[in-house]
C-alpha cells in the first residue's frame, strides 16, 4: 500500500467526497428539497464518511485511524440503508438507487481493505 501524505490521498475518501458532491446536486433538483428532516440526516451521514476517513488519518497510532475508519463504514452502512428509504417512498427510481448503493459499496470495500492493512501494519502508512 502507498504512503499516504495527507487524508486527500485516500481513495474511500476521494470516492466518499464526490459521492457528497453528486448527491448534493441530485438531491437539490429533486422534490427532497421540502423533505428537511430526511435529507438532513442523510446529508450528515454522506458527510460522516469523508469526515471519519480524514479525523482518523490525523490521529497518532493506527488503532484510532482503525475506529474512525469503522465509524466511516458504519456511516457508508447508514447511507445505503438510507437510499432504500428514498427508493421506497419513491424519490429515487429504483435503477438510481441501486447505481448509488453500488458506488456505497465501493467505498465501504475500500475503508474496508484500508482498515485490514492497518491491523497487519503496526507503521501508519503516513508521512507526517
Amino acid at each position: 500500500m502507498a504512503t499516504f501524505k495527507s487524508f486527500e490521498d485516500i481513495e474511500a475518501w476521494q470516492l466518499a467526497r464526490a459521492l457528497v458532491k453528486e448527491m448534493f446536486i441530485i438531491f437539490n433538483e429533486k422534490k427532497l428539497k421540502t423533505e428537511f428532516e430526511l435529507m438532513s440526516q442523510f446529508k450528515r451521514a454522506n458527510i460522516s464518511i469523508m469526515n471519519n476517513i480524514a479525523e482518523g488519518y490525523g490521529r497518532y497510532s493506527n488503532a484510532d485511524f482503525i475506529r474512525f475508519l469503522d465509524y466511516a463504514s458504519a456511516s457508508a452502512s447508514e447511507v445505503k440503508s438510507m437510499l432504500y428509504v428514498m427508493e421506497d417512498l419513491n424519490f429515487l427510481n429504483p435503477n438510481d438507487a441501486q447505481l448509488y448503493r453500488g458506488k456505497v459499496d465501493v467505498i465501504q470495500s475500500k475503508i474496508l481493505g484500508l482498515i485490514k492493512y492497518l491491523r497487519n501494519h503496526k507503521k501508519p502508512p503516513k508521512c507526517n
